[in-house]
């Protein structure tokens, strides 16, 4: 489940950064036209994006199920023994 949650924020945070960099890169252009941007990688497309956060979310969810079926399993061999 951890797993999935540091993959979702991970990928957040290139989209995050990116739009950090081009806000910055537009004061630059608005501000101070005769100095240098920095450079931009925005390149990837969303659909890499995407496709991270949605693997995320499956190892979220497979996470959930595998825990809900241990407690569920624990709590079977406990009625027995009692």
């Amino acid at each position: 489940m951890y797993g999935g949650i540091h993959q979702i924020i991970s990928a957040l945070k290139y989209l995050f950064t990116n739009g950090i960099v081009q806000l910055i890169n537009v004061v630059i252009q608005r501000d101070f036209p005769d100095h240098f941007l920095l450079p931009d990688y925005s390149g990837i497309p969303w659909s890499f994006h995407a496709r991270i956060i949605a693997e995320g979310v499956f190892v979220i969810v497979v996470g959930i199920f595998f825990g809900l079926w241990a407690k569920a399993r624990s709590q079977r061999q406990l009625a027995r023994q009692l």
